[in-house]
């Protein structure tokens, strides 16, 4: 068993069962208590877990939503670098693509200097965007019910809408990332949305801040193995550097 996937049932162990003891995983892996000190360590590092004295415990960072005012002000240079990276890296001419709600991917609309692409999204602050490239670009956005904290269309009508359409890439985000959970979100309402645009791209793309990792909202959008890239910034840890690799996902670190 490699070192992250020791880690991940640990955390995984640790979840269901609030605490263990050094000895026990010692014991269960065939591995020195010197190693599961240092798998501890670097859980409580992502901040899955807290050690106490031979052992340790489990954190449950469950995050609820901000409001979207709050949404957009976070790491505003950080959700720039990775939209342009992204529009100059994987956006060709004739593209039809999805570009989801959130206020990290909406930030590629700027970007978007190539010719004759087809842009659906789900998102008032993404369509607010788009406006200013719709003269040289096809844009369509679903119907649906408007969710005001995340300025999103959500519920059967947007999922119908992105079930019928086939889009090369889809570029997501999500508000929470851990290895064991996947990419989170707060509404499950949201992340069902989210499913069928991954169900309906040849691809998926996920634009994520490194400031996310770590902690985990109520309903998975997806598991990390479920999209091709994942875009972030430097801030990202080794344990998702080694997760990525494990699971056969490009890591773009901008």
């Amino acid at each position: 068993m490699l070192p992250i996937q020791r880690r991940q049932v640990i955390s995984e162990y640790l979840a269901h069962h609030g605490g263990a003891s050094i000895k026990d995983f010692s014991i269960q892996f065939g591995v020195s208590e010197m190693t599961i000190r240092r798998d501890l360590e670097l859980l409580e590092q992502q901040g899955l877990v807290a050690r106490s004295h031979g052992g340790a415990i489990y954190i449950d960072k469950l995050i609820g939503e901000p409001a979207l005012p709050e949404k957009q002000s976070r790491n505003p240079e950080v959700k720039e670098r990775l939209a342009a990276y992204a529009a100059e890296r994987f956006v060709s001419d004739g593209d039809v693509l999805i570009v989801e709600g959130g206020t990290t991917v909406s930030r590629m609309a700027a970007y978007l200097k190539h010719a004759h692409l087809t842009l659906m999204t789900n998102g008032m602050d993404a369509l607010q965007q788009l406006r200013d490239v719709a003269g040289t670009h096809t844009v369509l956005c679903c119907g649906g019910v408007l969710r005001e904290p995340s300025g999103t269309f959500v519920g059967p009508v947007a999922e119908a809408f992105f079930s019928q359409y086939h889009a090369r890439t889809a570029f997501l985000s999500s508000l929470s990332f851990t290895i064991e959970a996947g990419f989170t979100d707060p509404n499950m309402m949201d992340t069902q949305v989210k499913k069928t645009m991954i169900q309906s791209a040849t691809r998926t793309i996920m634009l994520l801040d490194s400031s996310k990792i770590g902690s985990r909202s109520f309903a998975t959008v997806a598991q990390l193995n479920e999209v091709s890239v994942l875009i972030t910034d430097a801030g990202v840890n080794e344990q998702v550097r080694e997760a990525c690799e494990l699971a056969d996902v490009e890591l773009h670190v901008v």
